[in-house]
């Protein structure tokens, strides 16, 4: 639940005070002194908030407000205090008797502010403006490098690769699944010796068979010979004789 309303706002008179009413509120607060702030409105004979009355005795009414400008060491004061607390204005307030942190924080942004920027100084940081764009700047660029560095690494990871039709660049990743079966290949080699025997060996050049074009060359037949294979075929049933009984031919 949120804080209860200090009254109800029926009946409550909004608007400029009348020099009536402020009648009223100082000699309610001289003789009785200041109270719960939710019941002055009543014991006064106000129709008015219970906030706006302590507003209004806080920043105009009261007899220790100080009228006019800030002085000079008023304002080196408020300078001073600023570089510590920043816009804490009710503390700043509390060190200056007489004035309220609305007066000093309007008096703040209308005169003290622009006074500042003139000397060159940063109203927010109280240091030289120079000292303080070299600092952004140094900043933006350490930004600068740290993303061109990030872009850089990003494409350092990607192969590059060029179209063959459109003749324009292309960054694909490799993909893992080629690698590890290119990977597989490679070793299913290494173990089997016939396979990289038949990869190593080197045909003889000189053979007059390897230059034919296809077996419907007429010299084909004169250069390979009959086959010696021709119906010969029946060795195979014996396969018995040479100890393969306990094998299956595929």
């Amino acid at each position: 639940m949120g804080r209860q309303p200090c009254c109800d706002k029926k009946g409550v008179k909004q608007g400029p005070w009348t020099a009536e009413e402020d009648k009223k509120l100082i000699s309610f607060i001289l003789t009785h002194g200041r109270c719960c702030w939710r019941a002055v409105p009543k014991l006064a004979g106000l129709l008015r908030c219970g906030k706006s009355c302590r507003l209004r005795w806080t920043n105009y009414l009261r007899p220790d407000l100080k009228r006019g400008l800030l002085t000079a060491d008023e304002e080196q004061l408020v300078v001073d205090l600023h570089a510590k607390l920043g816009n804490r204005w009710s503390k700043i307030a509390a060190k200056l008797p007489g004035r309220t942190d609305n007066e000093i924080k309007n008096h703040w942004n209308t005169h003290i502010k622009k006074k500042l920027i003139k000397m060159g100084i940063d109203p927010a940081t109280h240091q030289s403006l120079a000292s303080t764009k070299a600092v952004s700047q140094t900043g933006t660029s350490t930004q600068s490098c740290q993303s061109t560095t990030t872009e850089s690494a990003k494409s350092s990871d990607m192969t590059h690769l060029l179209d063959p039709k459109g003749g324009c660049s292309r960054y694909v990743s490799a993909p893992s699944d080629s690698l590890e079966q290119s990977s597989r290949n490679t070793s299913s080699h290494v173990l089997d010796p016939l396979v990289n025997w038949l990869l190593e060996a080197e045909l003889p050049a000189d053979e007059p068979w390897l230059n034919s074009t296809g077996s419907n060359d007429p010299d084909f037949n004169g250069i390979v010979g009959p086959s010696p294979w021709d119906g010969t075929t029946d060795w195979l049933l014996d396969y018995q004789d040479f100890n393969m009984g306990n094998y299956e031919l595929e």
